[in-house]
């Protein structure tokens, strides 16, 4: 996957407007990698969690920012280096 993401800064989860935040194509792209559905949601989680997210089901990326920030553009990283959503589990486990 050679998609280029824009890096996501804490500030980008608590902005609301007309630009799309970059963090949501992030998401979109794990999900597509991960097979979309309940599958593809499991492994946005889980790859996130392997980045650095610290955040349980009923935390925000806003009450985090600067965690998920970090976790964000790490998997942006990686997106950028991998095909596959196991080069992106392995690439993270690094």
């Amino acid at each position: 996957m050679t998609s280029k993401f824009d890096a996501v800064d804490k500030d980008d989860f608590m902005k609301f407007g007309a630009d799309r935040p970059s963090y949501l194509d992030i998401e979109d792209a794990l999900m597509a990698l991960g097979g979309h559905g309940v599958a593809g949601n499991a492994f946005k989680i889980e790859a996130l969690k392997l980045a650095g997210w610290t955040g349980g089901a009923l935390a925000t990326y806003a009450s985090r920012s600067a965690v998920a920030a970090n976790a964000f553009n790490k998997v942006r990283e990686g997106l950028a280096q991998v095909k596959s959503a196991d080069e992106l589990r392995a690439w993270l486990q690094k």
